[in-house]
């Protein structure tokens, strides 16, 4: 047998009909190919598995308040925004049943209900470590309760606030445009240094019912804030409802250098912003402060308010009209 020439071999091989190296090749190639395919199905199932156990971790604690009588039934957790991943925690703080028509029956039940939600919310921080915890709020609820509720969760990391839009009836963020309105204030050149306590109303979707106001506290002196344009819609913007809260806790810090020692609070404006300005009361810093029920067929019209914790005090109390505490003597 003739020897023959390698590379004449291996050419013969290579250029075979359906043989030779080139079907190695290609069954190297599709082996590869699913191994590239399992490695990234692989890799995605880790990755799904990571992302479940991060998502079990994160938790959005949806605080709902109601207490109207006419409250929607439309439940905040379903409008959770989409970007807030993690297990639905509902905490709600419902006063209804102890509401009648449009008043609250029994307003020390309904601060009962309240009186532990700082403690309610730290224990579900703890529970879900530190960052894992996204807090949304959103409620109708009483003026007083409202603003004490604010004041509770403070200066909440990750606080989404929602409000009811009546018009387009759902939950909504704070997600307007800013016009750019800001707080006037009046009547505060005039008060005199070393006045105890001073009335102060706040506006924003109503005027102030300043008559209401002077029979519940007789001839005290009032301090009047409002926006230039005053209507049920004016609240939309984050940026102008904290704009709002500066100007409010500036004001305070007026009050204080002027001697006051007691503000008697009355506040016309949507859920979300009596909720804003009771976050940024500084129980440590500023005057006492009394927020007032408002119920117009009342005698007199605002015939109860929470008295809010201070430094003196720790917990809030129910004030009745006709049975404030004596004023405190300026100093």
């Amino acid at each position: 047998m003739l020897a023959q020439d390698p590379l004449v071999v291996v050419r013969a091989v290579l250029t075979a009909p359906g043989g030779g190296l080139s079907v190695y090749w290609s069954q190297i190639t599709v082996f590869l190919g699913i191994l590239l395919v399992a490695a990234g199905l692989i890799l995605g199932f880790i990755d799904h598995v990571t992302d479940q156990r991060q998502f079990r971790k994160q938790s959005v604690v949806v605080l709902e308040h109601r207490g109207l009588h006419q409250s929607v039934d439309t439940p905040l957790a379903s409008a959770v925004p989409k970007r807030l991943k993690g297990r639905i925690d509902v905490l709600l703080v419902d006063h209804r049943q102890l509401t009648s028509t449009s008043q609250i029956s029994s307003p020390e039940d309904a601060l009962s209900q309240i009186a532990g939600l700082r403690q309610q919310l730290r224990q579900k921080r703890d529970a879900a470590g530190p960052g894992n915890v996204k807090l949304v709020y959103g409620g109708m609820a009483p003026v007083p309760l409202t603003f004490l509720t604010g004041m509770m969760v403070g200066n909440e990391a990750g606080l989404t606030v929602m409000d009811w839009d009546r018009f387009a009836e759902r939950w909504r963020e704070l997600d307007g445009a800013d016009d750019g309105d800001r707080f006037t204030v009046s009547r505060l050149e005039g008060l005199e240094d070393d006045t105890a306590e001073v009335a102060l109303a706040v506006a924003v979707s109503f005027p102030s019912d300043a008559d209401g106001i002077r029979t519940t506290l007789g001839d005290m002196p009032l301090v009047r804030v409002a926006l230039p344009t005053l209507n049920t819609t004016a609240h939309w913007s984050a940026d102008k409802q904290s704009a709002m809260a500066k100007d409010f806790t500036d004001l305070l810090g007026e009050l204080m250098a002027k001697g006051v020692e007691r503000i008697h609070l009355f506040i016309a404006a949507p859920n979300s912003v009596v909720f804003t300005l009771g976050r940024h009361l500084d129980d440590r810093l500023h005057p006492e402060v009394l927020v007032y029920q408002y119920e117009r067929s009342a005698s007199p019209p605002f015939p109860w308010a929470v008295k809010m914790p201070t430094h003196g005090q720790s917990a809030a109390q129910i004030v009745r009209s006709g049975a404030l505490p004596i004023p405190p003597a300026a100093t």
